[in-house]
């Protein structure tokens, strides 16, 4: 559980801080850093923006450097909360460090401390957006609950990066087509584990959606994922069909990095046929299922993340999401309070953010204003 949160010189905060709650709200109009709270957090779960991927930005346009403190606890613990920690730093270098209780830790190290589910009205992208929104859903999501697949993520990334690098010289008759071999035999290797985690993952995912998206929308329709990949059969006669088109391109075109997720209703791709309404349902049937899935470990509940969602979803949904909101820890932004659904307005903590000029930073009871 997060108990307290402090961000430093982060996005458009120059200093804020403030305890959490089993269920917290930030209420406030665009542009005071509702989202980049937000952000924040889910910065100290997976090191990365649900946003913009460039770190840089991550920090204060005229400041150096920028830092997120947050401390976890097991709910209803008396224990002292671990402090974990992000630090980046513009200049001489861009720095990007994490740390667990005050040891520096790799990024592979520290992933899946603090687990979390981010719900916004982008989420929709992964079902209409580009197959690098799916993937980088489906990598984010297993990353959390296995620190060996994000491990074979990097190895695989840089195995690519000089497989292109090869390609490219051998394009320019500077490298054998022999030289090939090798980095074809690493490509593979590590290419099959992430194929096999992300077929397992869906397959598991499966196993509940359709029955969570029948009780969203109140009808019996099958939802279901389908993983496509361009080198289930033979990976390895794959790389060899497409050798000359690689080469000419200089780039790796056969591998999970080109693979995709497609979301079938009642067996139609949802991208392509279905409504707005369905294809919200079916982005909250994900997050349930996601939900479920980083839950195997009962001491590390996953956060759940809604950024401005509720102002998107009608009456019945709203209601679906108050169910989640009672099983986990849940931290929520809306630009008006009226947009919360009944069952939020007595047991939420209320925080209500405004615009200043003057930096804030002190701890905030139910209720509160806070100036950021």
């Amino acid at each position: 559980m997060l108990k307290h949160l402090k961000l430093h010189n982060f996005r458009n905060h120059s200093d804020f801080e403030t305890d959490l709650d089993q269920t917290t709200v930030f209420i406030g109009p665009n542009g005071v850093g509702k989202s980049n709270i937000l952000e924040s957090i889910a910065i100290l779960s997976f090191c990365r923006s649900f946003r913009n991927d460039n770190k840089k930005n991550l920090i204060k346009i005229d400041a150096d450097y920028a830092r997120i403190n947050g401390d976890l606890s097991l709910p209803g613990s008396r224990a002292k909360a671990d402090e974990i920690e992000m630090f980046l730093q513009k200049t001489p270098s861009f720095i990007f460090q994490v740390k667990d209780k005050g040891v520096v830790k790799k990024q592979s190290e520290f992933i899946g401390r603090l687990r979390s589910v981010i719900f916004s009205p982008e989420t929709l992208e992964i079902i209409t957006g580009s197959p690098r929104i799916r993937r980088k859903f489906l990598d984010i999501m297993i990353s959390q609950s296995d620190r060996d697949y994000l491990r074979t993520l990097v190895r695989y990334e840089k195995i690519r990066q000089e497989r292109n690098s090869l390609l490219q010289r051998i394009r320019s008759n500077q490298a054998s087509i022999d030289e090939l071999d090798y980095w074809n035999i690493e490509l593979v290797r590590e290419g099959k584990k992430i194929i096999d985690a992300r077929v397992k993952t869906i397959a598991r995912l499966n196993e509940h959606l359709s029955a969570l998206y029948s009780k969203i929308s109140g009808k019996s329709d099958q939802l279901d994922l389908n993983y496509h990949t361009n080198a289930i059969n033979n990976f390895s006669d794959e790389l060899l069909a497409h050798q000359r088109r690689e080469i000419s391109s200089g780039h790796t075109l056969i591998g999970p990095h080109r693979d995709d997720l497609v979301f079938n209703l009642n067996n139609c791709n949802v991208a392509n046929f279905a409504s707005r309404g369905e294809t919200r349902s079916a982005v909250l049937a994900l997050k349930m299922a996601e939900l479920e899935f980083l839950s195997d470990d009962k001491k590390n509940q996953p956060l759940l993340l809604l950024d401005d969602v509720f102002s998107e979803f009608d009456r019945s949904r709203r209601e679906h999401l108050c169910d989640l909101i009672e099983k986990y820890q849940t931290i929520i932004t809306t630009t008006e309070e009226e947009y919360l659904s009944r069952c939020l307005v007595g047991n939420a903590k209320i925080i209500k953010l405004h615009t200043t000029n003057s930096p804030i930073k002190q701890n905030h009871q139910s209720d509160d204003s806070i100036n950021s």
